[in-house]
This record gives C-alpha cells, sequence and structure tokens, in this order.
C-alpha cells in the first residue's frame, strides 16, 4: 500500500469542525473519514520516524527536559516535525526533521534552541489540552503502554483535532479499540470528544494471502452508519484492507483511503 503524497493532505485540509458535524450526509462522512484517515497515518508516521532520527542524532543527556514534538505540512510533499523542550508556552525548539515519503529526508540539531511560533505553540499546546481532557473524560488505551497523539493543525486557523491511539504492542494483533478524538479550539476551549469504541477490541492480525486471495481484518461497527477515519488509519497501518459491518448491516471495504460498499453479507 502506497504512502499518501501531502498534495492529498493537503488539498483535504478542511476546518477540523467537518469532523464533527452530525447532520453530515453519509457521503460526506466517508469522505471526511478518507482524508483524516489518512492525515492520521501520515502524521503518525512522520512522528515515528523521526523520532528514531532524534535517537540516534541527540545525545541522550541533551534529551533531557524534552517535552515533545509538532508536526506541520511543510510543502506539498513534506512533513516538519519539530521537537522541544518545556511546556506549550514557554517551549523552546532544539531538533526539526523533515518527512517525505514516510521517511527522513534532512535533520538537524539547532546550534540555538528557538521559541515555538505561534502556531507551534497552539499545537503542542493543543497535546497537552487532550492529555487533560483524557484523564478527566476517562479515557484510556487498551494496551499498557501510554497513548500515541495525533495533532492535526486546522487549514485556515480554526479548531485543532488531536486522535489519543492506543498503541499496539503485539505482532500477531491489532487493537482496534480504545482510540479517540478530541477536538479544541484556538483559544483552548474544549469543541468536542468522543470514543470511537465502546470497548477495547483486539483482533488477530489477518494472513497477507489466504487461499490466493487478499486477507483482511474484519469488524463490526455499530457507532456510526460508515467506516471512520480509524478504519482507514488501521488499513494503512496493517498494510491490508479493513472489512466493516455497519449498524443497519451495510458490508464496507476500507483499502487505505478509499472506502466502497461492498457485497451485503449473506
Amino acid at each position: 500500500m502506497q504512502m499518501i503524497g501531502m498534495a492529498a493532505i493537503l488539498a483535504v485540509a478542511s476546518p477540523a469542525t467537518a469532523v464533527i458535524q452530525d447532520e453530515r450526509s453519509d457521503q460526506q462522512r466517508i469522505a471526511d473519514a478518507s482524508a483524516y484517515g489518512a492525515m492520521i497515518y501520515a502524521f503518525d508516521r512522520a512522528a515515528w520516524v523521526s523520532t528514531d532520527s532524534l535517537l540516534e542524532d541527540v545525545p541522550r543527556d541533551q534529551l533531557t527536559g524534552a517535552g515533545g514534538y509538532v508536526i506541520e505540512p511543510l510543502d506539498r510533499d513534506t512533513l516538519r516535525a519539530t521537537y522541544f523542550k518545556g511546556q506549550a508556552t514557554t517551549a523552546r525548539a532544539f531538533f526539526v526533521a523533515d518527512v517525505r515519503g514516510g521517511k527522513v529526508v534532512r535533520h538537524q540539531i539547532l546550534a540555538k534552541p528557538e521559541p515555538l511560533t505561534p502556531a507551534q505553540m497552539i499545537l503542542a499546546r493543543a497535546r497537552e489540552i487532550a492529555s487533560t481532557t483524557a484523564e478527566t473524560q476517562g479515557y484510556r488505551p487498551c494496551t499498557p503502554a501510554p497513548f500515541n497523539s495525533v495533532v492535526i493543525p486546522s487549514a485556515d486557523g480554526g479548531p485543532v483535532t488531536v486522535y489519543l491511539l492506543t498503541p499496539q504492542v503485539t505482532n500477531d494483533s491489532y487493537m482496534m479499540g480504545g482510540n479517540y478524538r478530541i477536538v479544541i479550539a484556538p483559544d483552548g476551549k474544549i469543541v468536542s470528544t468522543r470514543a470511537f469504541s465502546l470497548s477495547c477490541l483486539n483482533l488477530p492480525k489477518p494472513d497477507v494471502k489466504k487461499d490466493g486471495k487478499e486477507a483482511g481484518l474484519f469488524i463490526t461497527h455499530l457507532m456510526d452508519p460508515v467506516p471512520t477515519e480509524i478504519h482507514v488509519f488501521a488499513s494503512y497501518s496493517l498494510a491490508s484492507p479493513v472489512f466493516v459491518l455497519t449498524k443497519d448491516k451495510s458490508f464496507w471495504i476500507v483499502q487505505g483511503n478509499r472506502i466502497s460498499p461492498g457485497p451485503r453479507p449473506k
């Protein structure tokens, strides 16, 4: 399954409020799930590979006090990860890495730590607010590791969307439960929150090929009329289809950011 190009991501980076409208048509829900699922995967991948670069290039004694990172689109094909020390409002950036096609293409230890830009500060603050909100809402990951967080910038200065994702900790199963979305206004107010499942769903990973056919992950999803961005993210993560049966007994095939109806199960 190919990596998503930044051109496609930037083209669909509509205001974050688009994903929280309750009265969207199924067609719009599918478009939003496709776009945001692709962005979650691209941003999560950028965080993963840039963290590896950070740990390889920065001496461990210089990582003391590291506070986190923000990821932003740099151009049509590139995401930039900026790592900082301290809390969002007083943070200083010390390392940057540019990711293209899921790989680090440039990295730099800053000679002198720099303050975050106003846009970066909003993203860093949103991650802090999401973490606090998760505690008050009782959101918990479904594996022992802490949440992976993905912060999606707004394209127009509107709300920021934060996804809190359960980390995958085994090679033979995939945890579909324990994923949440928190939408945060630029002033720090919570716009909306939601869980994408009601329980922890630990599913066996599909064989890449079975009986000459491409295998995939099957899940029953009763919370939405169509697949969500979490199903798209799972398909990218597994590099395989995700088959979703929704509450009205409709059957869907999710392959990367493509969501299409499948044959109705007998």
